[in-house]
């Protein structure tokens, strides 16, 4: 019999939450904001649109003349990595900045890599088909597009409306 110990990838800070929200609406004004969902509501959150979800509590910031903020944490490999993702007032992805993630599994989230779901928007889409996936960072860069989707889905069918 073998034993097999997980090693712990410790958490590296690529970017402050600040210098994060600046990058996807620089100089914007924003206003916090977050909303829970309701049992049936987050389980068929995770049913229809097949992702992953930790919690039912979402937070962001409503940008004033249009869009929103989400902050969200998917699994990566060995971490937790959070992000922001930015949707514009038509409902599609704006883009994403990651916060944190593993150390030596953050070079997948190029500039390059998160422009592919800039332009995505809510619908039944497959990830793994629609992201390309990077070599060794296979289950990081699907969570993130998986978790992207969510956000995307959350917005559109779930928010509160004013």
């Amino acid at each position: 019999m073998a034993i097999v110990a997980a090693q712990y990838a410790p958490a590296y800070e690529l970017q402050t939450l600040e210098e994060a929200q600046q990058r996807l609406y620089p100089n914007a004004k924003l206003t916090p904001f977050e909303f829970k969902l309701a049992p049936e509501q987050f389980t068929q959150l995770k049913f229809e649109y097949k992702v992953p979800a930790f919690r039912p509590l979402f937070r962001g910031w409503k940008v004033e003349g249009g869009g929103w903020l989400y902050i969200d944490q998917v699994y990566g490999l060995n971490d937790i990595v959070t992000y922001l993702v930015a949707i514009g007032a038509d409902g599609k992805c704006r883009g994403i900045e990651v916060l944190t993630c593993a150390d030596g599994y953050c070079d997948l989230y190029t500039p390059q890599w998160r422009n592919t779901l800039v332009g995505l928007e809510h619908g039944r889409w497959d990830p793994t088909r629609t992201v390309p996936m990077v070599s060794g960072s296979t289950l990081s860069a699907t969570h993130v597009a998986e978790g992207v989707k969510k956000m995307l889905a959350v917005h559109a069918r779930y928010r509160p409306q004013p």
